[in-house]
């Protein structure tokens, strides 16, 4: 994981960056804090130092038992800088080359990606200097992570309020990313079509769409220019940086998926497409008294995945999945790669207690062209897309 330095500026949103630190480090990334002078007055160095496990950085230079150049000893082996918050003086300072303190310097003696999240009053986010001290920084190449509209401090509502965690976590992953998938555009299918009986009653299947959701989050963290999620019935959020469209049935799926396709250069089919729907559906609710049973006639769906194998260009790659069970499904999963004439299967065992539908945790074995295969123990389902798409680098490569 990533060494990344966060620089803490003397704004009320400050505090705040408590947070981000506690997030980057469950995603075990190693972090150390720098601290402006103006800053300590709303967070106490103490706080950070006990949270990050390291010594904050508040002084110009080290102390005088470790000898040396304390801005550029710190930059030396840091892979991002971010500066969250960072007030209007602070991103002046940046803008135009000041170093007159600790952070400023580090600014100015490292050469990685820089993260820069404002937050200030509205007037002072509004003022032209601001406004173009912070297009100075995105010419210089400088991720601005917007601020957001809200109650501010003041009791003033407007722009400037710190942007969320999330978003700002994210911008540092994407930052601290290999990216891999830089100018790649990418479409995941999520979650479980649903196939209507009546207005009320439907054929489903229990895919929650955390897998493709986790596909989703990691490939823009890991540079994708463009991340397009079609998503079946997934109550959950959508990740940061992800363009989300919904389709609830099959045809919708179908019709969502085939219509983005071109525009992008990997598809990956997580979602778990209905097989059959119902011949008729009844509209309102079907009346189920004077009746012990229900009988209903199925036919099949269209085959998404042969339709987009169809019609894809040959610089695309296409991943599909295949959730079989029991120990003959792997032998199942190298029959569908080959039958489909996909570039990848994901094979994984729904059978198996713990993995698969509705966890947090999967096991799966990636199939390849020819007899190249990776399993993937047990792991969480982030760990899983991390995984997958290594191997859609590779494709992409090949």
């Amino acid at each position: 994981m990533a060494k990344i330095v966060l620089g803490v500026t003397g704004g009320i949103a400050a505090f705040k960056s408590v947070e981000v630190l506690r997030a980057l480090q469950r995603s075990g990334h190693e972090v150390r804090v720098v601290m402006t002078p103006a800053a300590t007055r709303f967070v106490g160095p103490a706080t950070f130092a006990a949270l990050s496990g390291q010594e904050v950085g508040i002084r110009m230079f080290a102390r005088e038992e470790r000898p040396g150049y304390h801005h550029v000893d710190l930059m030396a082996e840091t892979d991002v800088l971010a500066i969250v918050p960072a007030t209007a003086n602070t991103i002046a300072g940046l803008a135009h080359g000041r170093a007159d303190d600790l952070l400023t310097s580090c600014h100015l003696a490292f050469r990685g990606p820089v993260i820069v999240a404002p937050a200030m009053n509205t007037k002072m986010y509004e003022h032209p200097a601001t406004v173009s001290n912070l297009e100075v920084l995105r010419q210089h190449g400088v991720a601005i992570v917007d601020p957001e509209v809200g109650l501010l401090a003041d009791g003033e509502v407007g722009a400037g309020r710190l942007a969320s965690q999330d978003r700002i976590v994210a911008a540092i992953e994407r930052a601290a990313g290999p990216g891999d998938l830089s100018g790649r555009r990418v479409l995941i299918t999520a979650g479980g079509t649903r196939e209507p009986i009546d207005s009320v009653r439907y054929v489903g299947n229990r895919s929650s769409g955390k897998t493709g959701l986790a596909l989703a989050e990691v490939a823009h963290r890991r540079g994708a220019e463009r991340v397009t999620l079609v998503s079946a019935n997934i109550a959950m959020a959508t990740p940061v940086g992800v363009e989300r469209r919904e389709a609830a049935t099959a045809a919708q799926m179908r019709e969502a998926t085939l219509d983005a396709l071109g525009a992008h250069d990997v598809l990956i089919m997580a979602a778990a497409v209905a097989d059959y729907r119902p011949v008729t559906t009844t509209e309102g609710k079907i009346d189920k008294s004077g009746s012990d049973a229900m009988t209903l006639e199925l036919e099949r769906t269209d085959d998404v995945l042969i339709e987009a194998v169809r019609r894809h260009g040959p610089a695309q790659v296409i991943v599909g999945f295949a959730a079989e069970h029991g120990a003959a499904g792997l032998a199942r999963a190298r029959e569908k790669r080959e039958r489909k004439e996909v570039d990848l299967i994901v094979h994984n065992d729904i059978g198996a207690a713990g993995i698969g539908f509705g966890a947090d945790e999967n096991a799966i074995t990636i199939i390849g062209p020819g007899s190249k295969e990776t399993a993937v123990a047990r792991a969480d389902k982030h760990e899983c897309a991390e995984r997958i798409l290594d191997a859609v680098v590779d494709a992409l490569g090949a």
